[in-house]
């Protein structure tokens, strides 16, 4: 596993600035995923993330009001906002970001490694390593979950859209967004914000996505498995009953 204990990618810091620092939280790496179509906008992309010339470091993340900063690229199909109701998802057991690197083939292996933000302030605590940063309805950082520094992410395969690694957050943090959402009335707004070190000229892309719209490729967890044998070993007893009786 690349990630920590929590969430599989992302580690929070507290902006300078802030009279209350937002509840912090961290997301988890699953798997890698292969997703369906190419291109930046056959995905519900919501970062786009490029370094300016030889620059090896990369940083930027998208504001509450949909605007950029640092190294994001600007544009709808590039950098937004989102909501839960965007992505047809009512519970935070149900999203998940996935990153797509597309860097140089020249790279063994293409790869770049999550990063403390270079940005000062706020912008830096929104683009720290991973960000999934939480706004209430009317612009409030309510909580920033994000991954833990130094994390060698290897690209998964060429191209953008075409695969990527899949985060999500940890049971544990479900709840706590789940009671944050709870406690603050009003449509939630979500942005990301990213800073990888090592970069060699992207772009990289971070997509939200409904975890049970995306291919299963994953390999299931073993309470999964579980589920599986259960309900497979219930319809074997409800058919020897059928044949017996």
């Amino acid at each position: 596993m690349y990630l920590k204990k929590r969430l599989l990618a992302l580690g929070v810091a507290a902006a300078a600035g802030f009279s209350a620092a937002p509840a912090s939280a961290t997301l988890d790496l699953q798997t890698p995923v292969q997703l369906q179509g190419q291109g930046v906008g056959a995905q519900f992309t919501t970062l786009f993330l490029q370094g300016a010339g030889n620059n090896t470091t990369e940083s930027g993340g998208v504001n509450f009001n949909g605007s950029v900063f640092g190294d994001a690229g600007s544009g709808n199909s590039q950098s937004r906002t989102f909501t839960f109701g965007d992505l047809g998802i009512t519970n935070a057991n149900q999203l998940g970001l996935i990153v797509n690197l597309a860097e140089p083939g020249s790279e063994n292996p293409p790869s770049v490694n999550t990063a403390n933000s270079v940005l000062t302030g706020t912008q830096a605590t929104m683009s720290n390593t991973i960000s999934l940063n939480v706004f209430s309805s009317t612009g409030t950082l309510l909580e920033t979950h994000t991954a833990a520094a130094g994390l060698q992410l290897n690209q998964v395969a060429a191209g953008l859209g075409g695969s990527g690694l899949l985060f999500a957050l940890s049971p544990a943090e479900v709840t706590q967004l789940n009671a944050t959402i709870a406690a603050n009335a009003g449509t939630e707004v979500f942005t990301t914000g990213a800073t990888f070190a090592n970069a060699q000229g992207g772009p990289e892309t971070i997509a939200a996505a409904r975890l049970t719209a995306i291919p299963p490729t994953a390999i299931p967890e073993p309470e999964t498995y579980a589920m599986m044998l259960a309900g497979l070993g219930l319809l074997g007893f409800v058919g020897s009953r059928r044949k017996k009786s």
